[in-house]
């Protein structure tokens, strides 16, 4: 069996070197969700899709899980999938970065740009320069005048994106892109506008993200977040279902003799329906309160919800919107290799917008 698994590895690998595919782990708390994506022109494959949760501890025990047991658990996982020694795409949780817009005169060299950004970087984050991280990017024409551009600037505690950087290259792999949830978000939306109708585009949407014991609310006005809200929800994931994203002679899934490589649970927290209404509603009255562009249109379910419980339609009697479940592999090719029974894609919007991060920059 093991034989016949290197094999295939070998296989991909000559189909798809590591210039034509990216790995991309969203790595939040004690759960992971793994994904290699592959293009071959204009066609995305996914390759390898996985979602692990180390335990089904308390939302307080999952939080407290360490560096040792991240690793070790993701290690196994990348060498079970052949993916050692993979550059990787990941990011940090919005919560823990710092991030501002600054309008610069277009005619500044990049030399007066980056002097520019420091000088801003010490005035808005308040920890010393040496103890954090950050980076920015050009943003294209402010709108507010000419010869006026915007700058993204990102920063996060040093310490935070050691402690990523630490994890993944324990589990064997090369971290090339830390990210941060929304911008991951953002890519992740493109993969959905085509699958909306061209009405629903004309005003926001939002996208509401259930993950473990937290909720967060993007709202896109075009392929750009305009708001974002995240919730905790805390001991109110009362249901668990069981989700296996793996290739079918892998022994991931805890069966088998005491060499298998992972024995702990892998189950997915599925958020009680009447939870997710409250949250969807809750969300939409914060952003109306909020008064900063038109109203929502139409309403996106992603990460850990039940799909097939007619939760859309108890969405749509409370609030009078249009719902969709999201789906960013739609468009594109899913291996044979997965099991498309198992398949929630809805789990994977974060960890699609990251992998899409490594193509746009040629990271890989």
């Amino acid at each position: 069996m093991n034989f016949l698994k290197n094999i295939a590895v070998l296989f991909r690998q000559y189909l798809f070197p590591a210039g034509e595919s990216m790995v991309a782990v969203d790595l939040h708390a004690a759960e992971f969700r793994v994904i290699e994506l592959a293009k071959k022109s204009d066609q995305y494959i996914v390759e390898n899709l996985f979602c692990y949760q180390l335990n089904s501890g308390t939302p307080s025990e999952l939080e407290t899980i360490g560096f040792e047991d991240k690793s070790a658990a993701l290690k196994k996982v990348v060498e079970e999938l052949g993916l050692t020694g993979r550059p990787v795409c990941s990011s940090v949780s919005n919560a823990l970065v710092m991030s501002k817009i600054i309008e610069l005169s277009a005619t500044l060299s990049p030399v007066e740009i980056e002097h520019q950004v420091m000088l801003e970087i010490d005035r808005f984050v308040p920890y010393p320069i040496e103890e954090i991280s950050f980076d920015y990017e050009i943003q294209g024409d402010s709108g507010e005048g000419e010869g006026q551009i915007n700058v993204l600037l990102v920063a996060s505690r040093r310490e935070n994106i050691d402690d990523q950087v630490a994890v993944f290259s324990a589990a064997g792999l090369k971290p090339v892109i830390l990210d941060v949830d929304v911008y991951a978000m953002e890519r992740a939306f493109s993969l959905l506008v085509g699958q909306l109708p061209e009405s629903v585009l004309e005003k926001p949407v939002a996208i509401y993200d259930f993950r473990g014991n937290s909720v967060t609310l993007y709202v896109m006005c075009g392929e750009r977040n305009i708001y974002m809200r995240e919730q905790n929800l805390g001991s109110q994931q009362i249901k668990k279902e069981s989700h296996s994203f793996y290739e079918p002679e892998t022994s991931l899934s805890g069966k088998g003799s005491e060499e298998d490589l992972i024995q702990a649970d892998n189950s997915v927290a599925i958020i009680n329906n009447a939870v997710v209404i409250q949250q969807v509603l809750r969300g939409l009255q914060f952003y109306e309160a909020a008064n900063i562009n038109d109203p929502v249109g139409h309403i996106v379910l992603a990460g850990d919800v039940a799909v097939n419980n007619d939760i859309d339609e108890a969405i749509k009697q409370q609030v009078g919107l249009a719902i969709s479940i999201a789906d960013p592999f739609k468009e594109m090719v899913v291996s044979k290799r997965i099991d498309t029974l198992d398949l929630t894609p809805s789990l994977f919007m974060i960890t699609c917008g990251l992998a899409l991060r490594g193509f746009v920059n040629g990271a890989h």
